[in-house]
């Protein structure tokens, strides 16, 4: 009897703990007191820093930069359809994961050579061919171990602005999206 009581009476103060902070109080300055201050835009920084999961023994994971982006696939099936496109670059490798019609869908594998092309906005081009997976899930892996990922590297730090990306699978699979350059400069010079 007394364990029910206890419970209960134990319940009660938890539930009542949980309660959540008082509202501030807002403080109203008058219209007249107030400056006009320069707004001030923030620059997107549209390559981000992050970390693979450390090793065993490592104490922090290989830093990579990442970049996503929406576009657009065409199939023997479909037209114009909905594309996520991930771009991580490290140091030693580059990875393109693409995922058709939602964000959360599952990775794109492709089991043939893909052709990439890029344009820059300056009409500069680069053409790459993957035969490789960026792991067993999927993506398009651009190795270290080949001239790819050092022309892509080099292309992408001498160009600015937009970059179009096209990729060709396997039959009619075409994935277009683009790639902005602000910031990746900066981003993958701190890695």
């Amino acid at each position: 009897m007394i364990t029910k009581r206890f419970i209960i009476l134990s319940l009660v103060i938890l539930t009542g703990c949980s309660n959540p902070p008082a509202p501030k109080e807002t403080v109203r300055t008058d219209s007249h007191a107030t400056r006009n201050k320069p707004t001030v835009k923030a620059v997107a920084d549209y390559w981000i820093i992050s970390s693979f999961a450390a090793k065993e023994g490592d104490t922090e994971g290989r830093k990579f930069v990442r970049f996503v982006n929406e576009g657009s696939f065409s199939d023997s099936t479909q037209t114009s359809k909905y594309l996520y496109a991930e771009v991580l670059m490290d140091k030693k490798n580059a990875g393109i994961f693409l995922h058709k019609l939602k964000k959360s869908g599952p990775v794109e594998q492709f089991s043939d050579p893909v052709r990439i092309q890029m344009t820059s906005s300056s009409g500069q081009e680069l053409q790459m061919t993957s035969r490789r997976r960026w792991n067993k899930s999927g993506g398009i892996l651009i190795e270290g171990n080949n001239n790819d990922y050092s022309q892509l590297r080099i292309f992408l730090l001498q160009n600015s602005g937009t970059v179009t990306v096209e990729i060709r699978g396997s039959g009619s699979d075409i994935y277009h999206f683009n790639m902005f350059l602000d910031g990746f400069s900066d981003s993958f010079t701190r890695l």
